[in-house]
């Protein structure tokens, strides 16, 4: 009895432990050495010239994205640009967690000073973090070939490491019409390969959901990606309504990007008018209570007792808060 018992106990543990991981979003762990402990220092071959000029070259990149991220959040400071702020200040934390470890053989690059935010554009200091980003990106390719066509196993490890913890959800292209399809698209063509790929981003999300509070943040992230996917290849497959609202879904639930889902919302009922998902009830939601854009939120009910009333729960609720909002404007 006391070993089924313990048996029992182990089995609830392991079971604990597995959600507890699949409910965390945490990038990949961080590298380590074959007895256990963490990679701190990685030696660069002082005789390979090829290496040296490879990791040379990606610490000098890594620096300058650094420092550009760094000069448009200063920039956005300065303006006031609160929400974008956030964006910036994510997109430099995502870069800073990708790398765990140092190379030591190699010299430190010397960057030229830093552009001055009284004497800067936003365009160009977002234009200076895209192509420092894909500069970043283009290095860590290049000593990931470098180290692979070496059979260089364990470098070639650590730099697919880095690859893996730099989340893509957290970069920005800082304007949304640079990230957002236009509202004019026609989802009038049946693509089957359009399909397929929705079907394989709805299963993925709805894997994703394990319990009421417990999400596997890996699948909801391939998803996201599919679901992107799909409309940036097929802009006239009928799918793409359909997928701007799960887009506006996982941005919402999963990764607190507000302004991403609304915009992605909006998108789902201009492809599609009479979409049958909750795109307007759920953009209502967001500009209400987590962005406190009351007028927005307020136009947006009065567009779900029009058109959602397919669900009387969410047209009943539209009508609550339109007559609570318009109370507290008088």
């Amino acid at each position: 009895m006391k070993q089924g018992w313990n048996t029992l106990v182990s089995l609830i543990g392991a079971i604990a432990s597995a959600l507890f991981v699949a409910g965390c979003d945490k990038p990949p762990s961080a590298p380590r050495t074959a007895d256990g402990k963490p990679v701190e220092v990685v030696a660069v071959n002082p005789a390979d010239e090829a290496e040296k000029e490879a990791v040379y070259q990606l610490k000098s990149a890594t620096l300058a994205y650094k420092q550009a991220l760094k000069v448009l959040h200063a920039y956005y400071v300065k303006i006031g640009a609160f929400d974008k702020q956030l964006w910036a200040e994510r997109e430099l934390a995502n870069l800073e967690q990708a790398q765990t470890f140092r190379f030591e053989g190699v010299g430190n690059p010397t960057l030229p000073p830093a552009k001055s935010v009284e004497n800067i554009t936003e365009a160009a200091a977002v234009e200076d973090v895209l192509a420092a980003r894909k500069r970043w990106k283009k290095c860590l390719d290049n000593l990931e070939e470098l180290y692979s066509k070496k059979g260089l196993n364990f470098k070639l490890a650590l730099v697919r490491n880095i690859k893996a913890r730099f989340d893509p959800i957290r970069t920005y292209a800082y304007f949304l019409e640079a990230e957002i399809p236009p509202a004019n698209l026609k989802p009038t063509e049946v693509i089957p390969e359009a399909d397929a790929l929705f079907e394989k981003a709805l299963k993925l999300h709805k894997q994703g959901k394990i319990l009421p509070g417990i999400t596997d943040y890996s699948k909801q992230r391939k998803a996201l990606l599919l679901f992107l996917e799909l409309v940036r290849k097929y802009p006239r497959s009928t799918k793409i309504a359909q997928s701007a609202y799960y887009i506006g879904e996982i941005y919402k639930e999963y990764f607190n990007e507000n302004i991403r889902a609304v915009a992605w919302y909006q998108r789902a009922w201009q492809w599609d008018p009479n979409i049958q998902l909750p795109a307007r009830s759920q953009a209502a939601f967001v500009y209400d209570f987590r962005l406190g854009q009351h007028g927005k939120a307020l136009a947006l009910y009065k567009e779900v007792i029009k058109y959602e009333q397919y669900d009387w729960n969410r047209v009943r609720y539209a009508k609550q808060r339109i007559r609570e909002l318009t109370k507290s404007k008088g």
